[in-house]
């Protein structure tokens, strides 16, 4: 199976969240995420895209992906009772059979259980697919939050490694899917 061909069924809906494509409303709370400085400080974004216009440019590019065959697998994190943007997750191939998987929250909403309500709805979609073999996470070795939702995912350090596509230094965590599934029939 090809990677391009791997597809989920969105929404994606959990107690408080709906996992879904971005759309024109969301562009005020991602720009606020991209614009913050904090926000973004452990992430591999260009400098250029922490700018009004590169993120909105990047907004608008991830929003036009859905309706090519080249979709670009970000997502938005939304309240369910609202509609109201509260953060993005999402992921990419890594290496072979493997994906990558990100997620991010707005500041205003962390510290609410939303990045672990949210990628483990994520997961847990992504590891029913029978192609998937492996999900990983990186992370930068000062971003405690997210190694520690890492691992409260599951996910087992695989220790120091540099990105194969940023060139950044950190930690990889990774969810072997097939074990998942073995002991999910057992």
């Amino acid at each position: 199976m090809q990677f391009q061909n791997l597809s989920i069924q969105l929404p994606i809906q959990t107690s408080r969240l709906l996992i879904r494509p971005f759309i024109s409303q969301d562009l005020a709370g991602y720009l606020a995420f991209m614009l913050d400085p904090k926000s973004t400080e452990y992430l591999a974004f260009e400098d250029s895209q922490k700018t009004l216009e590169g993120a909105t440019e990047l907004f608008n590019f991830v929003c036009s992906s859905y309706e090519s065959d080249q979709i670009i697998h970000a997502y938005a994190i939304a309240l369910n009772h609202s509609n109201e943007y509260v953060g993005s997750c999402g992921f990419a191939p890594d290496q072979a059979n493997s994906v990558e998987i990100y997620y991010s929250i707005n500041s205003q909403y962390r510290r609410q259980g939303y990045a672990y309500e949210a990628t483990k709805a994520l997961l847990d979609v992504l590891k029913a697919n029978e192609w998937i073999s492996e999900i990983r996470a990186y992370s930068a070795p000062n971003n405690i939050a997210s190694l520690q939702l890492a691992q409260k995912l599951g996910m087992i350090s695989k220790g120091k490694v540099v990105h194969p596509h940023s060139g950044l230094e950190g930690f990889l965590l990774s969810l072997n899917c097939k074990n998942d599934r073995n002991s999910e029939r057992a």
